[in-house]
């Protein structure tokens, strides 16, 4: 074997390994990953489909859509939060570099967006489905946000709310979170 091969045989090598999946853990997969006993669970929870918008409230720097970009293609992802210095531009943009690392060719679209204490800023009447992921505890205005998701939804979107027992915020019960869900 001449030098020639050796270079492109190491080339092919070096393509066919890529970036590996991580393991199903928050590591790999953002706090997301917390809620799910395998990566098989948390496909079949969130079912994400080729086209679907899609829409992370609280999402802090956007760390979860990293895990979402494993198990889905074709998906406009919007990243939201009020923290403009966690969701800064620059941290945005990272987690999307390693999202776009992790796929080639990269069929996600991402999308970053500031909101306030009492809406999103996100595109009324566009989502299949919006995410609160250890998120509906924080809210300070629980009735202008809710009120403000609803209109972010498309008439048959979902609405996903992921919450565990916190220590320092009030903790709703299920029977709580659906009666508000009701107003």
């Amino acid at each position: 074997m001449n030098k020639k091969h050796c270079i492109l045989l190491f080339l092919a090598f070096i393509g066919l390994s890529g970036i590996t999946k991580p393991k199903f853990s928050y590591k790999g997969y953002g706090n997301v990953a917390n809620y799910f006993e395998s990566e098989n669970d948390f496909q079949r929870f969130f079912n994400f489909q080729a086209g679907d918008n899609v829409a992370e409230i609280g999402a802090g720097n956007g760390e979860n859509m990293y895990g979402f970009t494993i198990v889905s293609d074709s998906i406009t992802f919007y990243v939201q939060d009020i923290d403009s210095i966690t969701l800064s531009k620059n941290s945005f943009d990272k987690v999307v570099k390693h999202c776009k690392q992790l796929k080639k060719p990269m069929t996600n679209k991402f999308h970053r967006c500031i909101g306030t204490v009492k809406q999103t800023n996100l595109p009324d009447n566009t989502f299949d489905k919006i995410l609160l992921i250890s998120t509906f505890h924080e809210f300070t205005f629980m009735e202008e946000m809710m009120t403000d998701i609803y209109k972010k939804l498309k008439p048959n979107g979902q609405l996903y709310i992921l919450e565990t027992h916190c220590l320092s915020h009030k903790n709703y019960t299920s029977d709580e979170t659906i009666e508000m869900m009701k107003k």
